[in-house]
């Protein structure tokens, strides 16, 4: 899958999951790209601080990073979620491609919070849903 066919996929599936959850659930999303132990791209971004998040992004993925672990082996279609994310703290991960993530965060809750609310049970199916796409057809940067 190309860049621009991995974001009209992403923001499909979003749509369907702030459907399903009845607000978004997520606020920020990014495509990043990691080469080296930590060297990042970013390919793709929407949310409130696009100039601060490169700069950010590795403090802010600790919870997340400390909950999967290592990711260097995922080839897309992988995911994971922390429930210490918080604030500006990264929330959750697709695999998109090998070394290739969408990082996803709600600004506002962690998603401990996100998931206290009973719609979440029917909304995560929407979030595997997005993932499967990239496990059949990883993004080729």
């Amino acid at each position: 899958m190309n860049l621009e066919s991995a974001i009209a996929r992403i923001q499909k599936s979003f749509t369907q999951l702030n459907e399903a959850y009845g607000r978004a659930v997520f606020d920020e999303i990014a495509i990043i790209q990691v080469s080296g132990e930590t060297t990042l791209t970013l390919h793709y971004y929407e949310g409130g601080r696009e100039a601060a998040f490169l700069n950010d992004v590795l403090e802010d993925s600790v919870a997340l990073r400390n909950d999967v672990g290592d990711t260097r082996s995922n080839l897309g279609g992988e995911f994971g979620f922390t429930r210490e994310g918080g604030g500006e703290g990264i929330d959750a991960y697709i695999c998109l491609g090998p070394r290739i993530f969408l990082l996803c965060n709600n600004t506002k809750q962690s998603m401990e919070e996100v998931t206290r609310d009973a719609r979440w049970l029917t909304a995560q199916s929407e979030f595997l849903n997005a993932s499967q796409y990239f496990a059949v057809d990883p993004l080729k940067l």
